[in-house]
């Protein structure tokens, strides 16, 4: 059985791994084999050949975001299990700039939202046009955590967690 942990941060992709680890040991599974991942592109190139029962994807990595990697993933995996592991919250808006639609009305920023999924799924890139889902986030004031859970997130871990409460929420996917 093959779980992903896709982080760019060395000490929580390891502290995640524990979690998982954990929880394989309280289900008693002993073939589990964890992939460790650097960005979203690392992921979908592991991948490839590898059926997982799991992923865990922090949001905010370089290369390829863990929303950009979710949305992908998920058109071509619909009934995958993937967890998003991350500490961002609608602060990581501010972190990635200003909104740039902060006055345009909610149907306005969800169909400027579903553009740039639509063109990420399809893996698109297209000049002077937004090619992150994270980028089109921060751009439209939009909480990253809500636009994971409507694109197929299974569940949201929050860093830093407690290694046993996360264990339980992983156990749950496994």
């Amino acid at each position: 059985m093959f779980v992903f942990c896709v982080d760019d941060d060395d000490f929580h992709r390891g502290k995640i791994q524990k979690v998982i680890e954990q929880a394989c040991q309280e289900k008693g599974i002993q073939n589990c084999e964890i992939v460790p991942c650097t960005d979203g592109q690392d992921f979908l190139t592991k991948v490839a050949s590898r059926s997982p029962r799991l992923v865990t994807l922090d949001i905010n990595m370089p290369n390829m975001d863990g929303l950009s990697t979710l949305v992908r993933y998920r058109h071509q995996n619909p009934g995958a299990q993937i967890l998003m592991v991350t500490s961002e919250n609608v602060s990581v808006v501010a972190r990635l700039g200003t909104s740039h639609h902060a006055n345009v009305d909610e149907n306005k920023k969800q169909a400027l939202l579903a553009s740039v999924i639509n063109r990420v799924k399809s893996g698109q890139t297209e000049p002077g046009k937004i090619s992150s889902v994270l980028e089109a986030v921060a751009s439209l004031g939009m909480d990253p955590l809500q636009v994971a859970k409507a694109n197929g997130a299974s569940d949201i871990l929050k860093k830093p967690f407690d290694v046993d409460a996360a264990s339980k929420v992983v156990t749950r996917y496994l």
